[in-house]
C-alpha cells in the first residue's frame, strides 16, 4: 500500500511538471505570436505613414499641375509627358522641365532607398504608361485585389539574411489626376494603380524569449519537484500520525467535529450529518459542558491536557485516556483541539475485579485466625499447655486461639476399645468395617 501511494505521488509530481511545461509552451507561443502581431501592426503603421506622406507630396504636386525643376543628368525631361509646356527656358537662360507626381514619386523612391536605411517604394499600375513602372508578381496580385475593394495589403518576407515588410495601397484617381490620365480612360474614383512600400523588419529576439521561458521552466520544475516532495513527505507524515489505529479527531472551538480518522468513526460510530456534528452529541460523557472538558482546558491556556473520562456508547459506559493538544492558526491563535482516545475499558474492568478480589481476600483473612509456632502437647493424654502454663484439652486450646468449632465423634479404634461388643456391627452398618 505504501509503495502504491509513493508511486501515485511520483505520478502526481510528474503530471504537475508536465502541466507546467505545457502551460509555459502555450504561454510562450501566445507571447511569440502576440509579439509578431504587435510588430506587424507597428510595421503597418510605419508603412502606412510613408504611404500617406507620399500621397500628400503627390497631391501638392498635382495641385500645381506639376512643378518645374532644372534639367540635369539625373532629371532629364519626362519623355512620357506631352511636349507642349513640358520644358521652358527662363530669362537668364536656365532650362527647366516639368515634374509630374509620377516622376516625382520615382525620384523620391530613389533618394529614400539610398538615405533611409533601405526603405523602398515603387509606383506601379496594371496599365503603366512607363514600362519600368510595371508591377512585380506580388504587386500585380495585390493590385488585382484593390480592384475588388481591398483597401491595403501587407506581409513579412525574408530576402537572404534580411527580413522585410512590404506594404501596398491603391492610388485613387482624383480630379487633378485626369490632366494626364484621362487619355488612358480613367475616371474620377477609379483605381489606376498603387504604391508599394518596403521597410526593413526587425523582429523580437526569439532566443531571448526562449531563454527566458526556459529559465522560468527550470525554476518552476524545481519548485514543483521540491515542493511536491516536501508536500508528499508532510502528507505521509500526517497520514502516519493522524490516520493511525488510535482514534483521533479535530474539534473546533464551537465543539464542531471538523475532521476525524477512520479509527475514530469505527470507535464512536459514523454519522450522516458529520459536517455539523458536535462532540458532546457524538460522544457524551460526564465531563461535557464542565470545566473538565478538554476543549475548555485548552481554550483556558493549557498546552496539553490528559484526562480519563467516560463516554456513553450504545448504552454502555466506556473509559478512555484522552490526550488533547491545541490546534493553532498562523497567528498562534487557538482555533480548536486535536484529541486522541485510548480505550481503557478492559483495564478498568480488570482493576475493578482486582479490587473486588482483594477486598474479598482481606475480608476472608479477617475471619481466619491462624496457629503458629511450637505447640506443647502431652505425649500420653494429648493435652496442650497454654502460655500461662495450664494444661487443657486440644479442642479447648484450638477454640481459644482460632475460630474453628468442634463436632465430636469417635474413631474406629476407640469404638472397638470402648464398645467391643457393638463395634463390628456399627462399623459394618457405616461401611467402615476394617478387615
Amino acid at each position: 500500500m505504501r509503495r502504491s501511494m509513493m508511486r501515485f505521488a511520483k505520478v502526481r509530481i510528474f503530471v504537475s511538471m508536465g502541466i507546467w511545461l505545457a502551460f509555459l509552451a502555450l504561454l510562450m507561443t501566445w507571447v511569440d505570436r502576440d509579439a509578431i502581431r504587435a510588430e506587424r501592426q507597428q510595421a503597418f503603421k510605419t508603412a502606412r505613414a510613408f504611404f500617406q506622406q507620399i500621397l500628400i507630396s503627390r497631391a501638392w504636386n498635382a495641385s500645381h499641375g506639376g512643378v518645374y525643376v532644372p534639367i540635369t543628368e539625373r532629371t532629364p525631361p519626362n519623355e512620357y509627358l506631352a511636349p507642349e509646356g513640358r520644358d521652358i527656358t527662363t530669362d537668364n537662360g536656365m532650362r527647366l522641365t516639368r515634374i509630374n507626381p509620377a516622376y516625382m514619386t520615382r525620384q523620391m523612391g530613389e533618394i529614400a532607398e539610398k538615405s533611409q536605411g533601405g526603405i523602398r517604394f515603387h509606383i506601379t499600375s496594371l496599365n503603366p504608361i512607363r514600362p519600368d513602372n510595371a508591377p512585380t508578381d506580388w504587386e500585380r496580385d495585390w493590385l488585382e485585389t484593390f480592384t475588388q475593394g481591398v483597401n491595403e495589403q501587407g506581409e513579412i518576407f525574408v530576402d537572404g539574411a534580411t527580413t522585410w515588410f512590404r506594404y501596398m495601397a491603391p492610388l485613387v484617381t482624383k480630379q487633378e489626376c485626369l490632366r494626364c490620365h484621362a487619355q488612358q480612360g480613367y475616371s474620377e474614383g477609379d483605381i489606376r494603380g498603387g504604391i508599394s512600400v518596403i521597410l526593413p523588419f526587425t523582429s523580437h529576439n526569439r532566443m531571448t524569449l526562449y531563454g527566458g521561458f526556459a529559465a522560468v521552466a527550470v525554476v518552476g520544475l524545481l519548485v514543483i519537484f521540491i515542493g511536491g516532495a516536501m508536500f508528499e513527505r508532510k502528507r505521509l507524515l500526517f497520514d502516519a500520525t493522524f490516520n493511525s489505529t488510535v482514534p483521533t479527531c479535530v474539534t473546533g472551538t464551537d465543539h464542531t467535529i471538523l475532521m476525524a480518522n477512520d479509527s475514530y468513526w469505527t470507535e464512536f460510530g459514523a454519522c450522516d450529518h458529520a459536517a455539523s456534528l458536535k462532540c458532546y452529541e457524538h460522544r457524551p460523557g460526564p465531563a461535557c459542558h464542565t470545566d473538565n472538558c478538554p476543549l475548555e482546558r485548552i481554550k483556558s491556556g493549557s498546552a496539553r491536557y490528559v484526562c480519563e473520562p467516560s463516554k456513553e456508547k450504545d448504552g454502555i459506559t466506556r473509559h478512555y485516556i484522552v490526550t488533547a493538544k491545541p490546534l493553532l492558526d498562523a497567528k498562534e491563535k487557538v482555533v480548536g483541539i486535536v484529541e486522541s482516545f485510548l480505550d481503557i475499558t478492559d483495564r478498568k474492568t480488570l482493576e475493578r475485579e482486582k479490587e473486588k478480589l482483594i477486598a474479598e481476600l482481606q475480608a476472608s483473612l479477617e475471619k481466619v485466625k491462624t496457629l503458629s509456632g511450637l505447640i506443647p502437647i502431652c505425649a500420653s493424654c494429648k493435652q496442650v499447655r497454654d502460655d500461662q502454663g495450664y494444661w487443657s484439652q486440644v479442642e479447648a486450646y484450638v477454640a481459644r486461639y482460632s475460630e474453628a468449632q468442634f463436632s465430636h465423634s469417635i474413631c474406629p479404634g476407640c469404638l472397638k476399645k470402648l464398645y467391643p461388643e457393638f463395634a463390628d456391627e456399627i462399623l459394618r452398618n457405616a461401611g467402615l468395617n476394617e478387615n
